[in-house]
């Protein structure tokens, strides 16, 4: 690493793996006499190979960056990387790469065995799959057995999604699905190379040949299935992460350290991570990034739908006392994969799906919607101009330098989380 790093591991309940790596990771930032900390938290890896090289090269453009912020130079930056067990997304070249059917199959088997925890579950949805292409009631079976995985409840602005997903009929759900493959709404491919589109446009049942899209068969239907159920898994565990995990560790570190500032920064699902943790802690956090979020993008909005209800996470920007910043960009296709469904099945057909002007958009495509504080700007590139200030939340538009959900590692980023953390 280009800087200072420590690791802190927790469980899917939010609980430390190892406790002794907090007391490692404040030995580093005493020794290193630090005067920032920054807590970085991925969103979906399956393996900490992959949120570490994740880190280690957000972590090398914040160092090569340093030396055009100019706050920075009496700055001592340490970095802690969280560690928590997230489940990847089942990307559409799972697929065999079009070899065929029987390929398709076996790819989607082995996603279900490494995203379902659940032996039993796992062990009856792969034998479906192999009929989900003649069989409606092995679709239904299918759809019905994901749901034995899903939280029993899911607040927030997507509670809707929620609530169509989990008590809908499998027909309605299904054909829902199989409408999505022929709405010109629907963006025509995922974005940019490290991108996924786990919504996409190939949601199609039985009967399928008008409208094939992105992955054009019953098995993308499955494996869009299997990653909408995914999502609030991940939603869930996100949050306890956060709320539990990650807001001792602040507090831990600040009892070690009270002159230090705490900074967060997350990605994807680990931008729901550190907002519960910036909500739900009692030490001081000094600015916090959300690099391509995924939650709504009311979620830290005021009265957003006209009727009195705050976002989920309204209180948490009063707990930071610096800048905000959220990237976001019309690249990112895997931020809010659930909405698309949700919003054909609520009859939201007139709205663009995913955009600014859908109940289910997501703040890493569309920005803070309807927060106070927010000002909508661009990202600049390295060596442009903020006008951050405390108390103030900048969306910042990534599309010139953001080609997908996974984009957040290049300078122009670097440069931006670097002069929130020097604001």
């Amino acid at each position: 690493m280009d800087l200072p790093y420590a690791e802190v591991e927790f469980d899917k309940a939010g609980e430390l793996v190892t406790p002794p790596q907090v007391s490692a990771a404040a030995a580093l930032i005493a020794s290193e006499k630090a005067t920032d900390v920054l807590v970085l938290s991925h969103g979906w890896n399956n393996s900490p190979a992959q949120a570490r090289d994740l880190y280690e090269r957000l972590i090398h453009s914040v160092a090569s960056v340093g030396g055009r912020v100019a706050a920075s130079a009496n700055r001592r930056l340490v970095v802690i990387g969280v560690i928590w067990p997230s489940i990847l997304w089942a990307p559409p070249e799972d697929q065999g790469a079009g070899a065929g059917l029987e390929d398709d199959v076996a790819a989607l088997q082995d996603d279900i065995r490494a995203r379902i925890d659940d032996a039993v579950v796992a062990k009856k949805l792969v034998a479906l799959v192999p009929q989900l292409e003649t069989s409606s009631d092995a679709q239904r079976e299918y759809l019905a057995l994901l749901r034995k995985t899903l939280p029993t409840s899911s607040p927030g602005e997507d509670v809707g999604a929620f609530t169509a997903l989990t008590t809908a009929s499998e027909d309605t759900v299904l054909e829902a699905a199989k409408a999505l493959g022929q709405d010109d709404a629907v963006p025509a491919a995922a974005g940019g190379a490290a991108d996924v589109d786990p919504m996409g446009t190939g949601l199609v049942g039985e009967g399928a040949g008008a409208g094939l899209g992105l992955f054009g068969d019953i098995i993308g239907v499955g494996r869009n299935l299997l990653n909408v159920t995914t999502y609030y898994t991940m939603k869930e565990r996100a949050g306890k992460v956060g709320s539990i995990g990650i807001a001792a560790l602040l507090e831990g570190l600040h009892a070690a350290a009270p002159a230090v500032r705490l900074h967060l920064a997350g990605h994807s699902f680990g931008g729901r991570a550190v907002t519960a943790a910036a909500l739900a802690t009692k030490a001081p956090v000094s600015s916090m990034s959300l690099l391509q979020a995924a939650y709504s993008h009311f979620g830290m909005a005021y009265n957003w739908d006209g009727a009195g209800t705050d976002g989920f996470f309204e209180k948490a920007p009063a707990n930071v006392h610096g800048p905000i910043i959220v990237t976001h960009s019309t690249h990112d296709k895997a931020v809010g994969v659930a909405y698309p469904i949700a919003s054909r099945l609520a009859n939201q057909i007139g709205a663009g799906l995913g955009d600014e002007s859908d109940p289910y958009g997501g703040i890493g495509r569309n920005g803070a919607l309807k927060t106070p504080g927010n000002i909508m700007a661009q990202l600049l590139d390295v060596g442009g101009t903020y006008s951050l200030a405390q108390r103030q939340i900048w969306s910042l538009n990534g599309d010139a330098f953001i080609s997908g959900h996974s984009d957040i590692t290049g300078p122009q980023v670097a440069y931006a989380v670097l002069t929130a953390i020097t604001t």
